[in-house]
């Protein structure tokens, strides 16, 4: 197969995180589809997916797993690459898992930026929905991942001008989480995918504030963190008849 039949998104905004890691992506989807590697799993996100060494924890010769996760990524954005980073690798699965930098909107800088808690939960559950179905109609078994909880004190980051401190608004974001949750959960049953739910192991005794030893800066887990997404990931995947790899 050639290079001019492999899908190139292109770059979406001057803004767009997505953008930064679309030249490396690019490149290495080229490689998987020239070489006909056959792909197991594709885990596509925000960072909290990018930072997880999925291959690591799961992969081995007889298991390939590619890892599409973009830091800062927003599942609007997700859905746009989700063509050349999910469906031209053609994965028997894709973990789908995104969200959380959705909800960073209520605090935008900017008010054409900015969107209400029930903007921001219809706009994240109807573009995971469009991946699940997208998947399955490319015979690609999806996988709903649960958003984290996050916690106090998490730093703002320099490589978002245009929203606010993050830590103003840890109560409101992790309750919109939850219902984010909680509408992604009842999208599998309807869509007959499965729902990994790593909130309800990664929470504190309030069941929405992130547990602090789970994460370093309150919002992305540490080695303990991911420890316990793979037990999870494992054994939920494990009861519907899925075989990951071994922990």
């Amino acid at each position: 197969m050639r290079g001019s039949s492999i899908i190139r998104p292109g770059y979406f905004s001057v803004r767009g995180t997505a953008d930064q890691m679309r030249p490396v992506y690019d490149r290495y989807n080229e490689q998987i589809i020239h070489n006909r590697l056959p792909i197991n799993f594709v885990f596509i996100g925000e960072s909290i997916t990018q930072f997880w060494d999925v291959q690591t924890y799961f992969g081995g010769r007889k298991n390939t797993i590619v890892n599409r996760g973009i830091s800062g990524d927003m599942t609007f954005f997700m859905l746009k690459r989700f063509p050349a980073d999910v469906l031209q690798l053609k994965p028997k699965y894709v973990h789908i898992m995104g969200g959380t930098n959705n909800t960073w909107r209520m605090g935008a800088f900017d008010p054409q930026e900015r969107k209400s808690p029930n903007q921001i939960y219809f706009e994240t559950v109807s573009d995971i929905g469009t991946m699940v179905r997208e998947a399955k109609k490319y015979g690609i078994i999806p996988i709903i991942g649960s958003n984290l909880p996050t916690g106090k004190g998490i730093p703002c980051f320099e490589s978002q001008p245009l929203l606010y401190c993050r830590d103003t608004s840890t109560d409101l974001r992790n309750e919109l989480l939850f219902q984010i949750n909680h509408g992604t959960r009842q999208l599998a049953v309807y869509e007959t995918a499965i729902y990994v739910d790593y909130h309800s192991y990664m929470t504190d005794r309030d069941g929405r504030t992130l547990r602090p030893e789970l994460a370093d800066d309150g919002l992305h887990p540490n080695v303990l963190g991911y420890n316990i997404m793979a037990e999870v990931l494992y054994k939920t995947l494990a009861a519907a008849g899925v075989e990951i790899g071994t922990l």
